[in-house]
């Protein structure tokens, strides 16, 4: 099965990256739900700024999407990213994962296409990525609401636990 990864981080404590699969012919239809949980004039959901009732309305609609939801989680931001990521590209070749999208930080951008073309020449050659920003992909919303409830922990992070893996490194 064919699989596309959209990726957002989390700095809040340990350093967090959340990743959620879904099957390419799942994707259109995934990103139209996504659409349908906007509100107003919204072009993006970012989770740290919706109520809690609105958050938990949001999860229930990612929980009906049943893609698979992975937190690739360290201590340190700058060296961590670099690791999350250089263990994250092996996974998602073995998944079978074929597009990559990571939410855009301008600041990263250079080094993570550095680390990922050399990291797709070892592990993934047909491995496509790309960066781009929440309100140009709406999927990229999922990893936001994954990584905010797992740094948030309590019953934020019980909630997504379930459907969620850990990877600690």
């Amino acid at each position: 099965m064919v699989l596309h990864a959209f990726v957002d981080e989390s700095v809040a404590g340990r350093y967090i990256i959340a990743v959620v699969l879904i099957p390419a012919s799942e994707v259109a239809a995934a990103r139209r739900f996504m659409r349908g949980l906007l509100t107003g004039g919204q072009k993006r959901i970012h989770f740290s700024h919706e109520s809690d009732r609105r958050r938990a309305r949001i999860l229930t609609g990612i929980e009906s999407l049943g893609a698979e939801h992975r937190v690739y989680s360290t201590k340190n931001a700058r060296p961590a990213r670099l690791a999350c990521l250089e263990r994250l590209v092996p996974d998602l070749a073995a998944a079978g994962v074929q597009r990559l999208v990571i939410e855009r930080d301008d600041s990263l951008v250079e080094a993570d296409r550095r680390l990922l073309y050399q990291a797709g020449l070892d592990y993934a050659p047909e491995l496509a990525y790309t960066h781009l920003r929440a309100k140009e992909d709406l999927l990229l919303c999922v990893p936001d609401a994954i990584a905010w409830c797992w740094s948030r922990g309590g019953q934020w992070r019980a909630r997504v636990a379930a459907y969620t893996t850990e990877i600690a490194l």
